[in-house]
């Protein structure tokens, strides 16, 4: 969702340089360029979520709240709850720094070569550069206002608690620590430790993600080898949608991790990515072997994807075949004052348990930079009989890291006329 949305405006993830200098830009070739609408355009994982890298980290703290701490894009300054013009008396007051003279931006790589924008520190969560010098596929300093743009060292968060009214409890929902080094350009080690879910077979703590990267190369490209969760289908931030929990994509499940190889590319707008791998970490009656592809067109004002699985065990949970669409819509991009997402999927499966369906659709709607309302809708066919999950409700985001999510939700399970309402409130602390 926030890539399709990100298509309304360019500088939701760097600083213009052309802010400085109008006749500044150099518009790169494709293969240098590392504008994307994929996944691998703002996490240090290509297949997206845990780490947030340069381009991430910026486009968090500029664009998702109602305060920000990086240059709003121009695009969005008519979308703010508070005009950009207090926002910058505010942080005058608060002791921001204000350019200085002369340009600070580089607008090509002999720029950042000759030295251009370099010296930014960024903040606690990321130290360091790696040995070597930059390189024309790296995030460089200056285009990401005061971030560490390639750092040697980052490290993040991802905290979330919820509160369900069916059950009249809060509890915590995800407890993510990343990390990540980069020692050398092109070469990345990075890691999220995860607490598994209450309903998870396995370890209480466990990694979701503990790979080597080869990364930085031409179109967007990498390959990693270690644990990760295969890319498949819409990445949303509800795993207990059909579309995640029904396909073993829940980030929660120790098991739904493998250990293999992935190979991708993300150049604008096409992107690919695929692999082979081990299933099952910690059942040995589940384990065997899989392999996965996802692939498809990300442009700015939609999206048409595909992707497909094959998990092959010798017991336990079983055999996994499952192949789906996923598609999207940003009218924004055509028309400014429609602020307008809509994301959706189908996904078909067979195996052990049976064959499932799942259809996921969902619209987002920004109010205003930092408020966002959402409506969604799950069905799920298995075993003969279709449950609907019906979602509405709003998130808010005051400040870069923190976002509160207030749902309300009705569920109809399968053989039930009825539908039966909940309320759902959600906090997520991340960085």
């Amino acid at each position: 969702m926030y890539a399709q949305r990100s298509g309304r405006t360019c500088g939701n993830c760097h600083e213009s340089p052309t802010w400085e200098d109008p006749e500044g830009w150099d518009n790169p070739e494709l293969a240098d360029r590392k504008c994307t609408l994929s996944c691998v355009a703002c996490h240090v994982d290509p297949t997206g979520g845990g780490l947030r890298n340069s381009s991430g980290r910026y486009y968090g703290q500029s664009t998702l709240g109602v305060f920000t701490s990086q240059a709003r894009s121009y695009s969005d300054l008519d979308r703010e709850v508070i005009d950009d013009d207090t926002l910058w008396r505010v942080k005058e007051f608060l002791g921001g720094e204000k350019v200085g003279e002369g340009r600070t931006i580089p607008s090509d790589f002999e720029d950042v070569q000759a030295g251009m924008g370099q010296g930014q520190t960024g903040r606690i969560s990321s130290a360091g550069k790696p040995l070597g010098g930059p390189d024309v596929m790296a995030f460089w300093d200056g285009r990401y206002g005061d971030l560490n743009a390639d750092p040697a060292f980052q490290w993040g968060l991802d905290l979330r608690g919820a509160y369900f009214s069916g059950t009249e409890t809060a509890f915590p929902m995800q407890v993510d620590v990343h990390g990540a080094v980069h020692p050398v350009e092109h070469l990345t080690v990075a890691g999220t430790l995860a607490a598994s879910g209450s309903d998870a077979s396995g370890p209480r703590f466990f990694p979701r993600r503990a790979f080597v990267m080869a990364h930085e190369l031409p179109g967007m490209s990498y390959a990693k080898v270690g644990v990760f969760q295969p890319a498949f289908g819409t990445h949303i931030d509800d795993h207990t949608s059909f579309t995640r929990k029904w396909f073993e994509q829940d980030v929660s499940d120790p098991n739904d991790t493998v250990a293999g190889l992935e190979l991708g590319t993300a150049p604008n707008y096409p992107y690919v990515s695929a692999s082979v791998f081990a299933t099952d970490l910690y059942d040995p009656a589940s384990s065997g072997w899989g392999s996965a592809v996802n692939l498809g067109w990300r442009d700015l004002g939609w999206s048409l994807t595909g992707h497909g699985m094959l998990k092959q065990r010798r017991g336990g949970r079983g055999d996994l075949a499952a192949a789906g669409v996923g598609w999207g819509l940003n009218p924004a991009h055509y028309l400014q004052r429609l602020p307008l997402t809509y994301m959706g999927e189908l996904s078909v499966g067979t195996g052990a348990d049976g064959t499932r369906t799942a259809l996921y659709n969902e619209a987002f709607f920004l109010v205003r930079n930092g408020v966002n309302l959402r409506a969604k809708l799950d069905t799920g066919w298995r075993d003969g009989g279709v449950q609907n999950r019906l979602s509405a409700g709003f998130d808010v985001t005051p400040l870069p890291g923190v976002t509160f999510t207030t749902l309300g939700r009705a569920l109809r399970a399968a053989g039930d006329p009825t539908w039966q309402p909940d309320l759902f409130l959600q906090a997520h602390v991340w960085f």
